[in-house]
């Protein structure tokens, strides 16, 4: 009988970007709409019942959380845990503390020994029992550079040179873990951390992104894994799609910012089982982040967001507008009328003005195809007032590249 999972990621309480606080209950609005995306996909497991209940990691917005952020959580974990749910709670980067000894954000709930709760917060492997029999969690906590920091040889590394090792040293353990495990049981893998082949919310390759260690996909796919359960990115994928173990971000359950506008959020309710396990990504009623562009240059601004307000629903919608306008237009925009066109928004994230210049000249007419390439340089040069005093360093400059590139033909 396949395991009813529950898998979430990158819940981040606390994160308030776009909030403001509730009369009633003096609460950031927007740690309200965390909690409610979260309490959603809960009554969900809940109704269709779930078997275990996996969150991967960043369950606050940073390692110090507020008392409020902390009850939140805990009143999560508490429906899962009443209703005989077990918990597993994987340690993210927002999570860890940045000073050797100090409790991480999680620690609590492995310090009370709660029933049916394990935190993992070193890698390992963990039987957990379930309403359909024992299942294997090996968890890999977010890797840091402390880890290596401690030990003199790696003291001197560079950032490249220390991921290197990173991703080597979390590959060996993953490998490790693959290695315990017992193929008659189901077996889920938990990690947080970027995986290569990743995409983020503004649609660049993981590989672009700063200095985060990259864990190779292949250490993910190993067939002694029945699913993957990731956190870290907040966009939603599977890696490994249509074909096992699915490989799996689930996302971030809101919203935090309009580089994810577009992207649903929500969470993966899996069925786990031997070699054959499927899921589904189900949304939640995240907040919704909506973007107005107007064009001062095309006519009337309030005119063209009457036009937009026909087909955008901003209703309840955190709202930005991006106003392009000539210098001479920016002081003459009435942002009384937009605001109060927009007042039906949850709330008016900003009019950001984007001011464009006329061109000082249009192209040269002289520039044809039938100049070369070094007569085209010079006239555009010649023909550019501004360049007047680094005509001659341009031009020699130009003769330059040039050479080499037609040596570089003839080579």
């Amino acid at each position: 009988m396949a395991l009813q999972l529950l898998h979430t990621a990158d819940i981040h309480f606390g994160m308030e970007n776009y909030g403001r606080l509730d009369p009633v209950t003096g609460l950031n609005r927007r740690l309200m709409d965390f909690a409610r995306s979260v309490h959603y996909a809960i009554d969900y497991a809940l109704e269709h019942g779930v078997q275990l209940a996996i969150f991967a990691g960043d369950i606050y917005k940073h390692r110090d959380p507020d008392p409020s952020w902390q009850r939140a959580f805990a009143q999560c974990v508490r429906r899962l845990t009443a209703a005989q749910v077990p918990v597993v709670i994987l340690v993210g980067n927002h999570d860890i503390p940045n000073t050797m000894g100090k409790a991480h954000a999680v620690e609590i709930f492995a310090t009370l020994g709660l029933p049916n709760v394990t935190v993992i917060d070193q890698p390992g492997l963990y039987v957990i029992d379930t309403a359909v029999g024992p299942v294997q969690v090996a968890g890999l906590p977010y890797i840091t550079r402390s880890f290596l920091l401690s030990r003199e040889e790696y003291k001197d590394q560079s950032i490249e040179e220390s991921n290197r090792t990173l991703v080597e040293k979390a590959t060996t353990i993953l490998r490790q873990l693959a290695s315990q495990i017992d193929p008659t049981l189901p077996a889920i893998l938990t990690v947080h951390g970027s995986v290569a082949n990743a995409v983020l919310s503004s649609e660049q390759s993981i590989m672009m992104v700063g200095h985060d260690p990259i864990l190779p996909l292949s250490a993910m796919t190993n067939p002694a894994w029945d699913y993957v359960a990731l956190g870290h990115i907040h966009r939603h994928q599977d890696l490994h799609k249509g074909a096992q173990p699915p490989v799996v971000y689930s996302g971030s359950i809101e919203r935090i910012d309009f580089g994810e506008e577009r992207e649903d959020k929500g969470f993966v309710w899996a069925q786990v089982d031997k070699g054959h396990t499927t899921y589904d990504f189900v949304t939640v009623p995240a907040r919704r982040f909506v973007t107005i562009q107007l064009d001062a240059q095309r006519g009337d601004p309030v005119q063209q967001l009457d036009a937009a307000l026909l087909q955008q629903d901003v209703k309840d919608a955190v709202v930005r507008v991006l106003l392009t306008v000539t210098p001479e237009q920016s002081d003459l925009i009435d942002e009384r009328l937009i605001r109060e066109r927009l007042r039906d928004a949850y709330l008016l994230a900003g009019i950001i003005k984007e001011e464009v210049r006329a061109p000082v000249r249009s192209r040269d007419a002289g520039l044809t195809e039938m100049l070369g390439p070094l007569q085209a340089v010079e006239r555009y040069i010649l023909g550019h007032p501004e360049y007047a005093e680094q005509q001659h360093d341009l031009l020699a400059r130009a003769q330059g590249l040039l050479r080499e590139l037609q040596e570089e033909l003839l080579a």
